[in-house]
């Protein structure tokens, strides 16, 4: 008996999707580890895009813009508050 679509989306939530924005970009993994950290540990969701390119391609990674910090565009500018004021004085 084949499955009914409407049987399957029957109580789920519409899902509402928010674009992202990069709010930092990093050349070293450590300083993106500890950002990243930050906007967790305040309950801030965010995404890496080009994580794995510093593992792969090194010092030749920052052709690429380096590890970019990402977050839901309506918590930007929240989170670039938070960086700003949990950062050493010279970042951000």
């Amino acid at each position: 008996m084949p499955i009914d679509p409407r049987d399957l989306s029957a109580g789920l939530e519409e899902e509402t999707y928010e674009s992202l924005v990069t709010i930092a970009s990093f050349h070293s993994e450590p300083e993106f580890l500890l950002a990243r950290t930050r906007l967790e540990s305040a309950g801030v969701e965010c995404f890496a895009l080009n994580e794995h390119m510093m593992r792969i391609g090194g010092w030749h990674a920052h052709i690429l813009g380096g590890i970019r910090l990402q977050v839901r565009e309506s918590e930007a500018e929240s989170a670039l508050a938070i960086l700003r004021e949990t950062a050493p004085v010279d970042e951000f």
